[in-house]
């Protein structure tokens, strides 16, 4: 490619078949690559763009396009991974910003059948692909708080959805509660029932709750000292079995369980490293249970993980995750892609956000600095897309909600963007995050208009503000979000929610230091967050707008809520002939 506009080249893919997203394609079968080489000074393409493009005659394809800068290894600049029904796909490329030199074009066939090869184009133009913002009505939300006396102590919630009886998990502190939701009626109702677990409901330091939505399995845990007491279910709580717990000798703080399938080889990877791959089947599954089951904790300082190949019941020992060299002791919570990269994200890592991320089933571990962030308050989170894309929410030094995403497992950042213009939102705690097509997502976070030091201790600085539930969605990859105040006459705190730890003032520090987000069969979002403002006087205080907002006029609860979605699209696309219904 030249700098001249018009500059134009053209090839076919060969890439056919079906594949999970690029990581677990093979090469010269399901996914082919095309090299790039854009030619001339960087300053020769001021004001124009490569724009580069794929087409197929059938919609019930899908094809997916990634480009790489430098090799097929180096990091994704631009990917485009819409999914059905559409026969196309296109980026644009700014050698001004990127550089000029060797870009590969790699086709992944997602669900393709033979015969209906994509067509590519490359052409420099002084526009670039732009496609515009999706022409949605923003989801509505339902907001479900516990009755009286189920959840009054539920500060640091967990959430899970099992998809197989559609039942939800929720817990905190020493309680794990289930609820059903009876959509015969509308709006739905919901059902809360107590299903502690015998080891979890006796003392607890943190505790955390997961779900492996797939397989139903649901697993409770509590910090004790320097263990876990952990048990899980396979009937939504009416039973628990024991677990070890841990696989850690010492871990005190910020426990997290997650799991997801096994990372494997694929024959070409196996041809290419044997001795690699190799590795990994020795830490496939013992028993018959199909998924990997992780848990981290901190030792103040040193974060590790452990592997558990039979579903929970024992974990092998512990490796060490990062340094502190790298990244600050405290970390978020552990997720899992589709081809069983393991993500754990940290909000401090050498002075940005981090993503550590595992591709040996928590054998090893790699730190990605996200690209333009800063460090910040909350523990970030992220959601994986059905494809690989990460979806990394956070808040960054001046308390904003932020949000990026990579398509390279964290080596390179798109679309990092700032929320807190949307809706006049100043401040912001708890980000949490969920994802189901690749181009879909849900950013979940407490949100204020009020200036100032909205986290802070609250002793030399009154803090006047309102928090209330956002939700952010995208349906386009990150490009745009939509933006929801799911609480706007339902204020979840008043005054400062306080994020400095057990050093906070008395009363500011009520909600803890998370939420928790996922999605049902559906598709459809789910949150637990704690309400700190229920009764009738704090409500009407948060939305009296000439009434003071602060620790003195909030209630200081810790009420079980869930924020369920009403109406709007889901996050995943093949349900959107029939829009959720509330």
């Amino acid at each position: 490619m030249t700098p001249t506009t018009g500059s134009k080249t053209a090839w076919t893919s060969s890439a056919f078949g079906a594949t999970n997203g690029e990581s677990t394609c093979v090469e010269g079968t399901t996914c082919d690559s095309f090299t790039l080489t854009i030619t001339g000074a960087a300053s020769s393409y001021n004001n124009k763009y490569v724009n580069i493009s794929i087409a197929w005659s059938l919609s019930t394809n899908d094809y997916d396009l990634y480009i790489h800068k430098g090799s097929l290894t180096g990091p994704v600049v631009a990917s485009s991974t819409g999914g059905v029904p559409q026969t196309g796909e296109g980026v644009s490329l700014s050698p001004t910003s990127l550089g000029v030199g060797v870009y590969v074009v790699h086709v992944v066939a997602s669900t393709t059948v033979p015969g209906d090869s994509p067509k590519g184009t490359a052409v420099v133009a002084t526009a670039p692909i732009t496609p515009p913002p999706p022409n949605v009505t923003p989801p509505t939300y339902r907001n479900y708080q516990s009755p009286t006396g189920i959840g009054d102590n539920s500060g640091e919630p967990s959430i899970g959805d099992n998809w197989n009886t559609g039942r939800v998990m929720t817990s905190a502190v020493l309680d794990t509660l289930r609820v059903s939701f009876n959509t015969a009626v509308s709006p739905a109702t919901a059902t809360w029932v107590v299903k502690n677990s015998p080891l979890t409901s006796i003392t607890s330091l943190d505790p955390i709750l997961f779900t492996d939505r797939k397989t139903g399995r649901t697993f409770v845990s509590q910090l004790a000292g320097t263990t876990s007491l952990s048990e899980f279910t396979d009937d939504d709580g009416t039973t628990y079995t024991p677990s070890q717990g841990a696989g850690i000798a010492s871990g005190v703080d910020h426990q997290t369980i997650g799991g997801g399938p096994f990372r494997v080889c694929n024959a070409q990877q196996k041809s290419q490293n044997p001795t690699y791959c190799a590795t990994l089947t020795a830490r496939g599954p013992l028993t018959s249970y199909a998924n990997a089951v992780y848990y981290a904790s901190q030792d103040i300082g040193l974060a590790q993980m452990a592997l558990s190949q039979d579903g929970g019941l024992t974990y092998e020992a512990a490796h060490p995750m990062y340094t502190l060299a790298q990244c600050g002791g405290l970390h978020g919570h552990i997720r899992v892609a589709g081809d069983g990269t393991v993500y754990v994200p940290n909000k401090n890592c050498g002075g940005t956000q981090g993503l550590v991320s595992s591709k040996d089933n928590g054998l090893t571990f790699t730190v990605y600095k996200v690209t333009g962030s800063t460090p910040g308050s909350s523990d970030p989170s992220v959601g994986i897309g059905s494809k690989g894309r990460v979806y990394f929410g956070y808040t960054d030094a001046n308390n904003h909600p932020w949000i990026a995403t990579s398509d390279d497992g964290g080596q390179s950042w798109h679309n990092n963007q700032d929320l807190a213009t949307r809706l006049g939102i100043k401040n912001a705690v708890f980000p949490e995050v969920v994802a189901g097509d690749n181009d879909r997502a849900t950013f979940f976070f407490l949100g204020t208009k009020s200036a100032g030091p909205g986290t802070g201790d609250d002793t030399t600085t009154i803090f006047d503000g309102v928090w209330h539930a956002y939700f952010a969605s995208t349906y386009n990859g990150g490009q745009n979000w939509v933006v929801v105040d799911a609480t706007p006459s339902d204020p979840v705190q008043l005054g400062v929610v306080c994020t400095n730890g057990t050093t906070c003032p008395s009363g500011t520090r009520n909600l803890l230091d998370f939420n928790d987000v996922t999605i049902d069969w559906h598709g459809r979002v789910l949150a637990a967050y704690t309400d700190g403002c229920i009764t009738a006087k704090c409500i009407a205080d948060g939305n009296n707008s000439t009434a003071q907002h602060t620790k003195a006029q909030n209630d200081g609860t810790t009420k079980a809520s869930i924020i369920r979605e009403a109406t709007g699209l889901s996050l995943f696309q093949k349900y959107d002939s029939t829009p959720l219904k509330p």
